[in-house]
Protein backbone atom coordinates (compact mmCIF):
# COMPACT_ATOMS: atom_id res chain seq x y z
CA UNK A 1 0.00 0.00 0.00
CA UNK A 2 2.08 3.08 -1.08
CA UNK A 3 1.64 6.42 1.33
CA UNK A 4 0.75 9.74 -1.01
CA UNK A 5 0.14 13.12 -0.36
CA UNK A 6 -3.39 14.66 -0.08
CA UNK A 7 -3.58 16.99 -2.55
CA UNK A 8 -6.47 19.97 -3.21
CA UNK A 9 -8.60 18.20 -5.18
CA UNK A 10 -11.77 16.52 -3.99
CA UNK A 11 -12.26 12.97 -4.38
CA UNK A 12 -15.88 11.94 -5.62
CA UNK A 13 -17.06 9.14 -3.18
CA UNK A 14 -20.63 7.12 -3.92
CA UNK A 15 -22.71 9.73 -1.64
CA UNK A 16 -21.03 12.90 -3.55
CA UNK A 17 -18.38 15.06 -1.95
CA UNK A 18 -16.97 13.49 0.96
CA UNK A 19 -16.17 16.97 1.53
CA UNK A 20 -19.26 18.48 1.12
CA UNK A 21 -21.52 16.33 3.56
CA UNK A 22 -22.85 18.21 6.68
CA UNK A 23 -20.96 15.11 9.06
CA UNK A 24 -17.47 16.08 7.74
CA UNK A 25 -16.09 18.58 9.36
CA UNK A 26 -14.21 21.58 8.49
CA UNK A 27 -10.71 20.87 7.60
CA UNK A 28 -7.71 22.07 5.14
CA UNK A 29 -6.68 20.20 2.27
CA UNK A 30 -2.93 21.59 2.44
CA UNK A 31 0.45 20.55 0.50
CA UNK A 32 1.60 20.89 3.87
CA UNK A 33 0.16 16.97 4.58
CA UNK A 34 2.91 14.61 5.40
CA UNK A 35 4.01 12.14 2.82
CA UNK A 36 3.96 9.01 4.79
CA UNK A 37 4.11 7.61 8.35
CA UNK A 38 7.17 8.54 9.14
CA UNK A 39 6.53 11.99 8.00
CA UNK A 40 3.25 12.40 10.28
CA UNK A 41 5.90 10.93 13.50
CA UNK A 42 8.31 13.30 12.66
CA UNK A 43 6.14 16.20 12.94
CA UNK A 44 4.14 17.88 16.32
CA UNK A 45 0.92 15.92 16.70
CA UNK A 46 -1.50 17.07 14.23
CA UNK A 47 -5.09 18.52 14.82
CA UNK A 48 -7.26 15.19 13.95
CA UNK A 49 -8.97 12.83 15.51
CA UNK A 50 -10.81 9.98 14.63
CA UNK A 51 -14.05 11.17 16.01
CA UNK A 52 -13.42 14.47 14.00
CA UNK A 53 -12.62 12.79 10.66
CA UNK A 54 -14.22 9.91 10.19
CA UNK A 55 -16.78 10.60 7.13
CA UNK A 56 -13.12 10.80 5.64
CA UNK A 57 -11.76 8.24 6.93
CA UNK A 58 -14.89 5.89 6.31
CA UNK A 59 -14.97 7.30 2.16
CA UNK A 60 -11.53 7.70 1.27
CA UNK A 61 -8.29 6.04 1.37
CA UNK A 62 -6.66 7.37 4.56
CA UNK A 63 -4.97 6.74 7.68
CA UNK A 64 -4.85 8.35 10.71
CA UNK A 65 -1.12 8.77 12.57
CA UNK A 66 0.40 11.30 15.61
CA UNK A 67 -2.91 13.62 14.74
CA UNK A 68 -2.38 13.52 10.74
CA UNK A 69 -4.41 11.96 7.71
CA UNK A 70 -1.92 10.76 5.14
CA UNK A 71 -2.88 9.02 1.89
CA UNK A 72 -2.52 5.52 1.86
CA UNK A 73 -3.67 2.95 -0.76
CA UNK A 74 -2.93 0.56 -3.17
CA UNK A 75 -1.35 1.79 -6.42
CA UNK A 76 -1.73 -1.24 -9.25
CA UNK A 77 -4.23 -3.46 -10.27
CA UNK A 78 -1.68 -6.00 -9.30
CA UNK A 79 -1.61 -5.47 -5.57
CA UNK A 80 -5.75 -5.16 -5.59
CA UNK A 81 -5.76 -8.82 -7.30
CA UNK A 82 -3.00 -10.69 -4.66
CA UNK A 83 -5.03 -9.09 -1.89
CA UNK A 84 -8.54 -10.31 -3.45
CA UNK A 85 -7.14 -13.84 -3.37
CA UNK A 86 -5.74 -13.41 -0.18
CA UNK A 87 -8.97 -12.61 1.48
CA UNK A 88 -11.25 -15.37 -0.03
CA UNK A 89 -8.93 -17.60 0.95
CA UNK A 90 -8.45 -16.58 4.45
CA UNK A 91 -12.36 -15.37 4.36
CA UNK A 92 -13.62 -19.38 3.55
CA UNK A 93 -11.07 -20.90 6.30
CA UNK A 94 -12.27 -18.42 9.49
CA UNK A 95 -15.80 -19.01 8.22
CA UNK A 96 -15.20 -22.91 8.25
CA UNK A 97 -13.59 -23.38 11.51
CA UNK A 98 -15.91 -21.02 12.93
CA UNK A 99 -13.27 -18.66 14.06
CA UNK A 100 -14.86 -15.31 12.49
CA UNK A 101 -14.30 -13.54 9.04
CA UNK A 102 -11.65 -11.84 6.58
CA UNK A 103 -12.53 -8.09 5.56
CA UNK A 104 -11.23 -6.37 2.66
CA UNK A 105 -9.11 -2.72 2.44
CA UNK A 106 -10.44 0.25 4.70
CA UNK A 107 -11.62 -1.54 7.49
CA UNK A 108 -11.22 0.98 10.20
CA UNK A 109 -9.08 0.26 13.10
CA UNK A 110 -8.57 2.21 16.02
CA UNK A 111 -5.57 2.47 17.95
CA UNK A 112 -4.99 3.26 21.89
CA UNK A 113 -2.77 6.01 20.77
CA UNK A 114 -5.54 7.57 18.64
CA UNK A 115 -4.02 6.33 15.47
CA UNK A 116 -6.69 4.51 12.71
CA UNK A 117 -5.08 1.82 10.57
CA UNK A 118 -6.56 0.20 7.76
CA UNK A 119 -4.98 -3.21 7.06
CA UNK A 120 -4.95 -4.30 3.48
CA UNK A 121 -6.58 -7.74 4.44
CA UNK A 122 -7.36 -8.57 8.00
CA UNK A 123 -9.20 -11.16 9.53
CA UNK A 124 -11.76 -10.54 12.86
CA UNK A 125 -12.82 -13.42 15.36
CA UNK A 126 -16.45 -13.42 15.78
CA UNK A 127 -15.67 -12.45 19.76
CA UNK A 128 -13.53 -9.49 18.91
CA UNK A 129 -15.66 -8.30 16.70
CA UNK A 130 -18.48 -8.76 19.18
CA UNK A 131 -16.77 -6.94 22.12
CA UNK A 132 -14.75 -4.37 20.11
CA UNK A 133 -16.67 -3.07 17.08
CA UNK A 134 -18.03 -0.07 18.71
CA UNK A 135 -19.12 3.80 17.38
CA UNK A 136 -15.83 5.58 16.75
CA UNK A 137 -17.38 8.58 19.69
CA UNK A 138 -19.88 8.81 21.74
CA UNK A 139 -23.61 9.63 19.88
CA UNK A 140 -22.14 8.17 16.65
CA UNK A 141 -23.04 5.25 14.44
CA UNK A 142 -20.47 4.57 12.88
CA UNK A 143 -18.26 1.34 13.54
CA UNK A 144 -14.67 0.61 13.99
CA UNK A 145 -12.94 -1.68 15.48
CA UNK A 146 -11.04 -0.50 18.82
CA UNK A 147 -8.33 -2.39 18.34
CA UNK A 148 -6.04 -4.55 16.01
CA UNK A 149 -7.85 -7.66 14.20
CA UNK A 150 -6.47 -10.89 15.02
CA UNK A 151 -4.50 -11.16 11.87
CA UNK A 152 -3.07 -8.85 9.55
CA UNK A 153 -2.15 -8.35 6.32
CA UNK A 154 0.02 -5.63 4.66
CA UNK A 155 0.83 -5.77 0.97
CA UNK A 156 4.15 -3.95 0.06
CA UNK A 157 4.40 -1.19 -2.13
CA UNK A 158 7.43 -0.20 -3.85
CA UNK A 159 7.12 3.11 -2.24
CA UNK A 160 6.78 1.69 1.44
CA UNK A 161 9.82 2.39 3.40
CA UNK A 162 10.85 -1.20 5.70
CA UNK A 163 10.89 1.83 8.92
CA UNK A 164 7.07 2.70 8.67
CA UNK A 165 6.42 -1.04 7.65
CA UNK A 166 7.94 -1.91 10.75
CA UNK A 167 6.11 0.55 13.35
CA UNK A 168 3.17 -0.37 12.15
CA UNK A 169 3.77 -3.84 13.05
CA UNK A 170 5.06 -2.81 16.61
CA UNK A 171 1.52 -0.83 17.04
CA UNK A 172 -0.69 -3.59 15.43
CA UNK A 173 1.28 -5.80 18.55
CA UNK A 174 0.55 -3.26 21.35
CA UNK A 175 -3.13 -3.36 20.29
CA UNK A 176 -3.43 -6.65 20.29
CA UNK A 177 -2.84 -8.55 16.86
CA UNK A 178 -1.24 -11.99 17.14
CA UNK A 179 -0.15 -12.67 13.59
CA UNK A 180 1.24 -10.13 10.60
CA UNK A 181 1.19 -11.29 6.99
CA UNK A 182 4.15 -9.24 5.36
CA UNK A 183 3.58 -10.01 1.25
CA UNK A 184 6.28 -9.02 -1.06
CA UNK A 185 3.95 -9.18 -5.04
CA UNK A 186 7.61 -8.64 -6.72
CA UNK A 187 9.44 -11.64 -5.13
CA UNK A 188 7.06 -13.11 -4.53
CA UNK A 189 6.89 -14.17 -0.85
CA UNK A 190 5.28 -13.85 2.70
CA UNK A 191 6.86 -13.11 6.04
CA UNK A 192 4.77 -13.88 9.06
CA UNK A 193 5.15 -12.44 12.54
CA UNK A 194 3.92 -13.41 15.47
CA UNK A 195 3.42 -11.52 18.77
CA UNK A 196 6.06 -13.23 20.89
CA UNK A 197 8.68 -12.23 18.33
CA UNK A 198 7.63 -8.89 16.71
CA UNK A 199 10.82 -7.85 15.40
CA UNK A 200 11.44 -11.52 13.50
CA UNK A 201 9.29 -12.38 10.43
CA UNK A 202 9.80 -16.66 9.68
CA UNK A 203 9.90 -16.21 5.32
CA UNK A 204 8.10 -17.76 3.02
CA UNK A 205 8.66 -18.64 -0.47
CA UNK A 206 5.69 -19.89 -3.37
CA UNK A 207 7.14 -23.38 -2.43
CA UNK A 208 6.49 -23.62 0.98
CA UNK A 209 3.58 -24.07 2.98
CA UNK A 210 1.95 -21.73 5.35
CA UNK A 211 -0.55 -21.94 8.34
CA UNK A 212 -1.49 -19.79 10.92
CA UNK A 213 -2.20 -23.21 13.68
CA UNK A 214 -2.90 -20.19 16.54
CA UNK A 215 -6.20 -18.95 14.94
CA UNK A 216 -6.86 -21.48 12.02
CA UNK A 217 -6.98 -24.85 13.35
CA UNK A 218 -5.48 -27.54 10.97
CA UNK A 219 -6.07 -25.11 8.41
CA UNK A 220 -2.88 -24.89 5.74
CA UNK A 221 -2.20 -23.59 2.32
CA UNK A 222 0.66 -23.60 -0.32
CA UNK A 223 2.03 -20.09 -0.53
CA UNK A 224 1.97 -20.08 -3.96
CA UNK A 225 -2.09 -20.20 -3.85
CA UNK A 226 -2.31 -16.68 -3.53
CA UNK A 227 -0.17 -15.06 -5.89
CA UNK A 228 -1.92 -17.61 -8.53
CA UNK A 229 -4.22 -16.29 -11.26
CA UNK A 230 -5.60 -20.04 -12.28
CA UNK A 231 -6.97 -20.79 -9.14
CA UNK A 232 -10.37 -22.71 -9.30
CA UNK A 233 -13.25 -21.57 -7.01
CA UNK A 234 -12.93 -25.29 -5.74
CA UNK A 235 -8.89 -24.60 -5.70
CA UNK A 236 -9.28 -21.70 -3.48
CA UNK A 237 -12.37 -23.78 -0.55
CA UNK A 238 -9.44 -25.89 -0.13
CA UNK A 239 -9.91 -28.15 2.36
CA UNK A 240 -13.62 -26.68 2.80
CA UNK A 241 -14.83 -28.35 -0.39
CA UNK A 242 -12.91 -31.58 0.25
CA UNK A 243 -14.92 -31.67 3.18
CA UNK A 244 -18.42 -30.82 1.11
CA UNK A 245 -17.81 -33.45 -0.69
CA UNK A 246 -16.79 -36.01 1.50
CA UNK A 247 -19.76 -35.40 3.26
CA UNK A 248 -21.88 -35.57 0.35
CA UNK A 249 -19.86 -39.28 -0.70
CA UNK A 250 -20.64 -40.18 2.54
CA UNK A 251 -24.15 -39.79 2.26
CA UNK A 252 -24.61 -41.84 -1.27
CA UNK A 253 -22.52 -44.65 0.23
CA UNK A 254 -24.84 -44.90 3.37
CA UNK A 255 -27.22 -45.44 0.62
CA UNK A 256 -25.48 -48.88 -0.71
CA UNK A 257 -26.16 -48.63 -4.19
CA UNK A 258 -23.39 -47.52 -6.80
CA UNK A 259 -26.04 -45.28 -7.88
CA UNK A 260 -26.57 -43.57 -4.94
CA UNK A 261 -22.74 -43.30 -4.40
CA UNK A 262 -22.45 -41.26 -7.83
CA UNK A 263 -25.40 -39.03 -6.69
CA UNK A 264 -23.38 -38.39 -3.82
CA UNK A 265 -20.26 -37.48 -5.37
CA UNK A 266 -22.38 -35.29 -7.64
CA UNK A 267 -24.33 -33.23 -5.28
CA UNK A 268 -20.71 -33.07 -3.27
CA UNK A 269 -19.30 -30.96 -6.25
CA UNK A 270 -22.39 -29.10 -6.82
CA UNK A 271 -23.10 -28.04 -3.31
CA UNK A 272 -19.34 -27.16 -2.61
CA UNK A 273 -19.77 -25.21 -5.78
CA UNK A 274 -23.11 -23.30 -4.28
CA UNK A 275 -21.54 -22.47 -1.34
CA UNK A 276 -18.50 -21.09 -2.53
CA UNK A 277 -19.83 -18.96 -5.34
CA UNK A 278 -22.97 -17.43 -2.30
CA UNK A 279 -19.45 -16.41 -0.05
CA UNK A 280 -17.75 -14.70 -3.63
CA UNK A 281 -20.70 -12.87 -3.90
CA UNK A 282 -20.58 -11.95 0.00
CA UNK A 283 -17.35 -10.99 -0.19
CA UNK A 284 -17.14 -8.89 -3.50
CA UNK A 285 -21.09 -7.29 -3.28
CA UNK A 286 -22.03 -7.34 0.54
CA UNK A 287 -24.13 -9.81 1.98
CA UNK A 288 -26.99 -7.86 2.14
CA UNK A 289 -26.54 -6.48 -1.40
CA UNK A 290 -27.97 -10.08 -2.85
CA UNK A 291 -31.18 -10.50 -3.99
CA UNK A 292 -33.33 -12.85 -1.98
CA UNK A 293 -33.46 -15.82 -3.78
CA UNK A 294 -30.03 -16.29 -4.76
CA UNK A 295 -29.06 -19.54 -3.39
CA UNK A 296 -32.60 -21.05 -4.43
CA UNK A 297 -31.37 -19.61 -8.39
CA UNK A 298 -28.05 -20.97 -8.23
CA UNK A 299 -29.80 -24.77 -7.06
CA UNK A 300 -30.99 -24.95 -10.62
CA UNK A 301 -27.56 -24.79 -12.31
CA UNK A 302 -25.59 -27.28 -12.76
CA UNK A 303 -21.35 -27.53 -12.09
CA UNK A 304 -20.28 -25.99 -15.74
CA UNK A 305 -22.85 -22.96 -15.44
CA UNK A 306 -21.63 -22.69 -11.42
CA UNK A 307 -17.94 -22.42 -12.60
CA UNK A 308 -18.59 -19.86 -15.37
CA UNK A 309 -20.65 -17.72 -12.68
CA UNK A 310 -17.44 -17.96 -10.39
CA UNK A 311 -15.34 -16.87 -13.28
CA UNK A 312 -17.17 -14.11 -13.98
CA UNK A 313 -17.41 -13.01 -10.61
CA UNK A 314 -14.04 -11.71 -11.15
CA UNK A 315 -14.51 -9.75 -13.79
CA UNK A 316 -18.00 -8.11 -12.70
CA UNK A 317 -17.45 -4.82 -10.50
CA UNK A 318 -20.80 -4.26 -10.07
CA UNK A 319 -23.65 -6.79 -8.73
CA UNK A 320 -25.94 -6.05 -11.78
CA UNK A 321 -23.77 -6.69 -14.46
CA UNK A 322 -22.82 -10.71 -12.74
CA UNK A 323 -26.58 -10.95 -12.30
CA UNK A 324 -26.93 -10.25 -15.75
CA UNK A 325 -24.55 -12.70 -16.51
CA UNK A 326 -26.73 -15.72 -15.26
CA UNK A 327 -28.44 -17.96 -18.12
CA UNK A 328 -31.74 -18.69 -17.95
Amino acid sequence: MASETLTTKKRQSKNGSSLQRKAAPAYRTSENWPLDIEAAYRRDPGPYTAASVWVLLDEEPLELFNGWLVWQEMTNLEERRIANIIQVILDLAARWVGFGQAYPDQAECEMQNGAVFKPDVCVISNKRYDLQAKPVAKGLDHIVLKGSPELVVEIRSPSNRRTQERRKRLTYFENGAEVIWDVDPIKPKIWVYEVEKPEVGREFSEQDEITCERLLLNWKRMVSDFFAKDLSAEDIAGQAAVEWRSESHAEGKAEGREEGRAVGREEGELTALRKILLLQAQIRYGETALPAGLEARLGLYNSAQLTDLAATIASSPTLEEWLASFSE
